[in-house]
């Protein structure tokens, strides 16, 4: 047994491994809803992580939260381009409504995208949200309101669209989503 206490051990990487990978797949998985691609996506993001461990150390949370969301967004994307054999004709209204909101997050701004994802996401607060990514309360506080603005305008412009195939308007990002 060592001297070490869990307060030090968090401090190094080896440490904080299992805390950040939770986290890194927790957050893949709300995005791609596969559970081998959050697994890889939580890998590729640990691993980026302890070669730059020096000077994310000290908060590895936000920087965790943001690579591993804007790796799975970059997965999303690969995955939407390629062929798919034997693609089941109908979809649920559910996936589309995913698919739709995916789609308005990745469009966001990135400090937006990434206060969404960490707040709705993820579950924190905005004083948890202000600490992972090092920036003030306010700061949160603003990029949560112009990117669930941005979001609405979202909503709004596929409502306006014509029914789909199975006559219903979608709604990808409903007020239930965003906490109003």
């Amino acid at each position: 047994m060592t001297d070490r206490t869990v307060e030090e051990d968090d401090h190094t990487f080896d440490g904080a491994f299992d805390r950040l990978f939770r986290r890194a797949y927790g957050v893949a998985y709300k995005i791609l809803w596969s559970r081998e691609d959050a697994e890889d996506v939580a890998i590729e993001t640990l691993a980026k992580a302890s070669l730059r461990w020096r000077s994310i150390a000290d908060q590895p949370d936000g920087w965790v939260t943001t690579v591993a969301a804007n790796r799975s967004v970059d997965v999303w994307r690969r995955r939407r381009r390629a062929p798919i054999p034997d693609r089941p004709a109908y979809i649920s209204a559910v996936s589309a409504d995913r698919i739709d909101l995916i789609r308005a997050v990745a469009l966001l701004p990135r400090r937006q995208r990434e206060v969404v994802t960490m707040r709705y996401l993820l579950d924190r607060s905005e004083a948890d949200t202000a600490s992972a990514l090092g920036c003030s309360l306010g700061t949160v506080k603003q990029h949560l309101t112009r990117g669930l603005r941005a979001l609405r305008a979202a909503r709004l412009d596929i409502n306006d669209a014509p029914a789909d195939s199975m006559g219903e308007n979608r709604h990808p990002i409903s007020d239930d989503w965003t906490g109003r």
